[in-house]
């Protein structure tokens, strides 16, 4: 690389992209990339309602949720391209998995958000379909914008290091988030590219030695403009702008560039997005929106601390490297380590050569100013992001590439500086095909198999079949239960085998119910068929599949005990079941053995919950899990004081609705009843505290849950200890254990 000139790898690096783009984008089902599900309906909304924006309100259920409320240059242009397309198909396509398990990895699948129609997705594409496709096409061209501006940013800033400049537009081009993002519609591809572009602007700017031309305000102003109509974040790249038009003004000893720039560049910038702003001032009392955005994406409910933020540093660089679907189809494991190995070494190699350089004070001024900004438009995006995923949840690493050439360009110097000027090539060279090897796998060996269709088997002999009131059924043929002991916190597999009997016209699914002898379902698995794939109405007569079901135990469920699997079909919508031809609507599969966790500790039922680094619960026993209303119960909880506690804290229990929030019965005490108060505890030791619940005589019959926490009362305040999870993060401020069936009040007097 160091002997050949970095522009001879511009192009095939960026044909190359634009290739892998355009596989992403084919391989990806159409709505199952991150919220592309609600940003298209955006698009079609505009270009169906002569390019009016839609007005927000978090009461309304629409099509495209949160994404009325972002800036609408992305959506606008998508629009224009799609306009002439009939789309009047969208809700036929878009039908949406009821069940899908939207930012979650289950070992079973059901990632898909949308159950997909082949009549109406197959190439050639057509209505819906089709304008998707046109929209993802140019995000893939946005896309190659930002590759581009990637490429011009190192040569602006290191010129004397194409191997930095290739370097960082190869870590670009190959990132398969970045790729995976690009080939979707999602209105972050026009803003990564502006607010990339503008950062750049800014460089040149305060490269030149010369007075600003007309043009280079209007192209300014209109980036910036256009950046603000894109997202919001670009807002923070203002200031520096105005800065840089201030620096270059006290070099040249002439205010013209602070003036005109303010007043061409300024001006500009408010035309082009100023009415939008005042449109949200005057439909929502806030310039910016995001009051709204807020309400209807929804906010934390747990607030966040560093320890919470840390928690979610996977989450955040897995959306960083490349976390498809809907943030639940992942690459393996160790290639997440790999290149996170890879990202440390280049930002922290960055950092030490900056300090290096700094402290051998081996650039001038003006080399630091190029750097400055996209250093402090990387702290400030950021920043910015932490503040942002402190409101909601929306730890994505993704939310960076808005600064994404800058960091690519830091990483590439970071990767390379320190080594032999000889080796650098070599090492670049190496890193970039890790990328694009991993990048070109991702397609073909994480996406498309998550999306694969069960395999069509042949129809066989059956075992019973379910079927509704016009004798439409589904017929179970074979099934298997691969462990029969098991513990909390682990899972329950089956093996099904299903075919239509006779095609049914409604789409069902498929629950499976893990049940105690008192009938209280403590886990359960709602699917649609073929782990979320297939919709029943779409399947014909004879078709077969195999279908396995993964049942989590939650890791409180309450042990020994045996528990009944119990299987059947039923309409979301309706409610209606399936049932057997002796009228029942269940069947029972076999049991397992609920066995507890190990534990050293000698105690019922041993579980791990911290409240507040204070108190963790180690296990727990019930007397009885299905009492009678009136009747009463005794709770056993066994704590263990994980450092010297200094407030006394008091434990309650309570059987509640959590629908409700209504409390059946309720215990509130210090533990022990008052004669072991936590003041008093001794780090490391079991203290065994009970309970007596006595269950309301006016409970109605239902399933409730056994609620716990500890609380200290200051003033009139009850300041309750939160959870906190292994990785350090707050949690709710209660626990439920297992679940209580109250049954109805017998009479006692019979």
């Amino acid at each position: 690389m160091q002997s050949l000139k970095p522009k001879q790898f511009l192009w095939p690096l960026v044909a190359i992209y634009a290739v892998l783009a355009i596989i992403y984008s084919t391989l990806t089902p159409i709505f199952e990339a991150s919220d592309e599900l609600w940003h298209y309906p955006m698009v079609h909304y505009i270009a169906t309602h002569h390019f009016n924006l839609p007005v927000q309100d978090a009461a309304v259920a629409t099509l495209w949720r949160q994404e009325g409320s972002q800036p609408p240059l992305y959506y606008l242009a998508a629009a224009l391209l799609t306009s002439g397309i009939d789309t009047s198909n969208l809700e036929f396509t878009r039908r949406q998995n009821p069940h899908a398990d939207i930012g979650f990895v289950r070992p079973d699948g059901n990632l898909n958000m949308i159950t997909h129609r082949d009549n109406a997705e197959g190439f050639p594409w057509q209505g819906a379909a089709l304008a998707v496709h046109i929209a993802r096409l140019f995000s893939i061209v946005l896309g190659a914008g930002t590759v581009m501006v990637t490429f011009a940013l190192a040569s602006a800033i290191f010129p004397d290091r194409p191997v930095v400049v290739v370097g960082a537009t190869a870590l670009n081009a190959f990132l398969p988030m970045f790729l995976f993002i690009s080939g979707t519609v999602n209105n972050d591809n026009m803003s990564n590219l502006l607010g990339n572009l503008l950062c750049l602007l800014i460089v040149l700017l305060l490269r030149s030695n010369q007075a600003p031309r007309w043009r280079d305000y209007i192209i300014i102003g209109l980036v910036a403009g256009g950046g603000l109509l894109a997202k919001l974040n670009i807002g923070f790249l203002i200031p520096l702008v105005g800065a840089a038009f201030l620096v270059l003004s006290i070099r040249l000893k002439n205010w013209r560039p602070l003036i005109f720039g303010a007043i061409i560049s300024g001006g500009i910038t408010i035309l082009i997005a100023g009415w939008w702003y005042a449109r949200n001032w005057q439909l929502y009392g806030d310039f910016t929106g995001l009051n709204v955005f807020l309400d209807i994406v929804g906010r934390r409910v747990i607030p966040t601390n560093a320890a919470q933020l840390w928690a979610e540093r996977n989450s955040f660089t897995q959306a960083y490297w490349g976390l498809f679907g809907g943030m639940n189809v992942p690459m393996p494991e160790t290639v997440y380590a790999i290149l996170n190995i890879i990202g440390v070494i280049g930002l922290v190699g960055a950092l030490v050569f900056m300090l290096v350089t700094l402290f051998k004070r081996a650039w001038p001024l003006q080399r630091w100013l190029l750097i400055l900004p996209p250093l402090l438009w990387s702290i400030i995006s950021f920043l910015s992001y932490i503040r942002w995923t402190a409101e909601t949840q929306a730890s994505q690493g993704r939310l960076l590439f808005g600064t994404l050439s800058a960091i690519c360009m830091f990483m590439a110097l970071g990767l390379t500086w320190w080594w032999p000027r000889r080796l650098r090539p070599a090492v670049m060279g190496v890193v970039s095909f890790g990328f694009l090897t991993v990048a070109a796998l991702a397609p073909f060996l994480v996406i498309a198999p998550a999306y694969a269709k069960p395999e069509r088997l042949a129809a066989q002999e059956a075992i019973l079949v379910f079927r509704d009131a016009e004798g439409r059924g589904i017929a179970l043929s074979e099934y298997s239960i691969r462990e029969n002991i098991v513990t909390p916190d682990s899972t329950v597999w089956l093996d099904t085998r299903w075919q239509i009997d006779r095609a049914v016209n409604q789409n069902w699914s498929l629950f499976t119910h893990l049940v105690t002898p008192d009938e209280v379902i403590i886990a359960q698995r709602d699917v649609y068929p073929g782990g979320g794939l297939l919709a029943t109405a779409d399947l014909n007569s004879g078709f077969a599949w195999n279908n396995p079901i993964a049942i989590p135990i939650p890791g409180i469920a309450y042990a020994p005990m045996p528990l009944t699997i119990e299987l059947g079909w039923y309409n979301i919508e309706t409610g209606e079941r399936l049932r057997l031809e002796n009228g029942d609507e269940t069947i029972v599969l076999g049991q397992v053995q609920l066995v507890p966790s190990e534990s050293d500790l000698n105690v019922p039922n041993p579980t791990t919950l911290d409240f507040g680094h204070l108190l963790e619960l180690v296990g727990y026993e019930v007397s009885d899990i299905s009492p009678n209303a009136g009747q009463e119960i005794t709770l056993a909880l066994y704590w263990r004081a994980l450092q010297p506690i200094p407030d006394d804290y008091t434990i309650f229990a309570h059987i509640i609705d959590p629908a409700t929030t209504g409390i059946y019965a309720s215990s509130d005490a210090q533990p022990a009843v008052g004669s072991r108060p936590t003041s008093g505890w001794q780090q490391g030791e079991i203290i065994e505290d009970r309970h007596t619940l006595i269950v309301n005589s006016d409970t109605p019959p239902a399933i409730y849950e056994l609620e716990i926490g500890a609380y200290q009362q200051i003033d009139e305040r009850f300041e309750r200890l939160r959870l906190i999870t292994g990785e350090g993060a707050l949690a709710n401020d209660f626990a439920y254990l297992t679940r209580v069936r109250v049954l109805p009040r017998e009479d006692i007097s019979q």
